[in-house]
């Protein structure tokens, strides 16, 4: 089934929903970026940053974009009774497997590409490296000082582009879970969303459990620690995810 496999993942990328994310997010990001940013380059790069992450509009709706691209695709196929196909020419727990892979991967790289963009930006209009002059002591007391000292500033933008990627595919995840288990197209939409917005102020005194925390990785203390947890979150749904496609295979 690799022909269905290759298919599935073009059809992940190759939708309206994909580029219709990835564009609102890069927006808001790119916005985040130009408010934030004085002219003549001299702020650093983590005030802009900080900006980008913490006081943009995308921190608050990142959940959304991820669904858009693939997550709600088994609903079509659900209601077309067109599932019950792909079931009689495959397990559901290998069907499981290739569509978890594209749902997931299509709703990280929707997230990474722009975050990835937005942190050369700040390094390309603000001022890299350890903060002097009005901004000295920015980053007292942060993990991201830490880094840039022992790792460089490399380490800062892809530890966020790739928080960024595993962020994606946990809330693209969650919104397939929710089509599986419900298959309705809206549910799947904003289910995503209200669970998130809930983990996000219940879980608030929990850092390393907490969504949009997990996503900026500073409040965490620890890049790697983040992404063992969004791995951790990528597990749980994808097993749920799983078990659901077996219980609609056993019902038929």
């Amino acid at each position: 089934m690799n022909g269905f496999f290759w298919k599935d993942m073009k059809r992940s990328f190759l939708n309206v929903g994909f580029f219709v994310g990835m564009a609102s997010v890069a927006t808001l990001l790119t916005a985040a970026v130009a408010t934030g940013t004085p002219p003549g380059r001299i702020r650093s790069s983590y005030y802009i940053l900080f900006n980008v992450f913490g006081a943009s509009g995308f921190g608050p709706f990142a959940a959304v974009f991820p669904v858009l691209a693939y997550a709600t695709r088994f609903c079509e196929e659900y209601q077309s009774g067109y599932y019950r196909m792909i079931f009689s020419r495959m397990s559901p727990t290998r069907f499981g497997r290739i569509r978890i892979c594209s749902v997931a991967l299509s709703g990280g790289v929707m997230l990474a590409v722009p975050i990835a963009s937005a942190c050369i930006m700040a390094y390309i209009l603000g001022v890299p490296g350890v903060p002097q002059g009005s901004d000295e002591g920015l980053l007292d007391g942060t993990i991201m000082l830490t880094y840039i000292v022992k790792y460089g500033d490399w380490y800062i933008a892809v530890g966020k582009t790739v928080l960024g990627f595993l962020f994606g595919c946990v809330w693209a995840l969650m919104g397939f879970l929710f089509a599986v288990w419900i298959p309705n197209r809206y549910v799947a939409l904003i289910a995503p969303f209200v669970l998130y917005e809930s983990m996000w102020i219940g879980l608030d005194g929990i850092v390393w459990l907490n969504p949009i925390r997990l996503l900026r990785g500073d409040d965490v203390g620890s890049y790697p620690l983040a992404a063992g947890v969004e791995c951790v979150y990528i597990i749980a749904v994808s097993t749920v995810t799983m078990a659901g496609l077996v219980r609609r295979y056993r019902n038929g």
